[in-house]
């Protein structure tokens, strides 16, 4: 298991030992106190910590059991993305509490997140699979604007765009150029993909992640050469990985 997945399990499990120490606080309290209602009140908050306790490891379980059996196990799967993203606010404010960075807590969420995608191991026809990207990737100075046809890309090499188009025409996959989260999710509704590989910046992919509940959505955090929101870059090794992952190259 890799360091970013560890962040993000090491975050659950001081949540586990947190909620727990909760739940003997409060047991405490009970024996304390001698209010029936008070009692109930009490007993009904510890009810709860159990509960999400009992959710949060079998989460931590349910998530070791499929790193290191490397098998899918289709509903394990479906019930751990799910509980991923209900956790992950927890996690992040856990996790500023311990003054983690947010951007390394929002790379092992991708990090985890894409790593259950995979093992799903789903195969789509590549007209179903869409690639999503942020406008900076583009050169900023370019005049030819791609955000609403990226076929306006004239290739001239200053940036990706054009690498990103002959991967399109390679594979027949649909690509976006979105400059919010609004369009992107625009352009997800106009073209209804099945799955979505998204290049994005740490905040951006964590957010486009949790905001998609029903597809499949692997993450690429984008290269900033430059800073944030400015002449970005992609590994596009990893994006034909994916691509070839998710349609079985074509």
């Amino acid at each position: 298991m890799n360091g970013e997945k560890r962040v993000f399990l090491g975050l659950l499990s001081i949540l586990i030992v947190l909620m727990s120490s909760g739940i003997f606080f409060l047991f405490y309290i009970v024996r304390s106190k001698s209010s029936i209602l008070y009692n109930f009140l009490i007993g009904f908050v510890i009810l709860l910590f159990s509960v999400i306790t009992i959710i949060l490891i079998f989460t931590v379980i349910g998530f070791l059991y499929l790193v290191y059996r490397r098998k899918n196990n289709k509903a394990l799967n479906k019930a751990l993305l799910l509980l991923i993203d209900m956790a992950y606010p927890f996690l992040e404010i856990l996790g500023d509490i311990l003054g983690l960075k947010k951007e390394k807590i929002q790379q092992s969420f991708t990090n985890v997140n894409n790593f259950l995608v995979r093992l799903r191991k789903n195969k789509y026809l590549p007209e179903e699979l869409l690639i999503l990207m942020p406008h900076c990737i583009q050169f900023n100075e370019c005049k030819f604007k791609v955000t609403n046809d990226i076929d306006n890309c004239r290739r001239c090499g200053k940036c990706q765009v054009g690498e990103l188009v002959k991967l399109k025409e390679k594979y027949g996959v649909k690509i976006a150029i979105a400059t919010g989260g609004t369009l992107a999710r625009k352009a997800v509704m106009d073209t209804k993909p099945k799955a979505i590989i998204a290049i994005a910046c740490e905040r951006d992919l964590t957010s486009g992640i949790l905001d998609v509940k029903k597809i499949p959505v692997y993450g690429i955090i984008n290269i900033r050469p430059y800073g944030p929101c400015f002449n970005t870059k992609v590994d596009l090794d990893e994006v034909e990985k994916a691509i070839i992952n998710f349609t079985n190259g074509g």
